[in-house]
């Protein structure tokens, strides 16, 4: 059986629970869910996955209460501001498939 198969759903769910309770954090949390995915660290092409969540890199000190910290997770990556959007856009509109990319 695959590395994701051997999760059971009631092993997704206990690890869910202990999550929403405060038992494990985030990150614990994030590792379980790659691990289920068959993401670990002894593979580089299936490293860990973590969302990129904040927004101000630059600040000596965050306040995690202000919204402003966090980035709009209802926006992919690329489309975070007008700017990035159309640097995007203009991208994919430029692209031309090749054979090698299975197309």
């Amino acid at each position: 059986p695959t590395l994701v198969s051997r999760w059971k759903d009631q092993d997704q769910e206990k690890i869910l629970l202990l999550w929403q309770q405060g038992e494990i954090s985030n990150f614990q949390y994030l590792m379980h869910l790659n691990t289920m995915a068959g993401r670990g660290y002894s593979d580089l092409t299936q490293y860990p996955v973590f969302p990129w969540v904040l927004s101000d890199y630059s600040s000596s000190e965050l306040d995690l209460n202000d919204p402003a910290v966090y980035r709009d997770l209802s926006r992919p990556m690329g489309a975070l501001n007008p700017k990035r959007a159309e640097k995007f856009q203009d991208r994919y509109d430029m692209w031309e498939p090749s054979e090698q990319d299975g197309v």
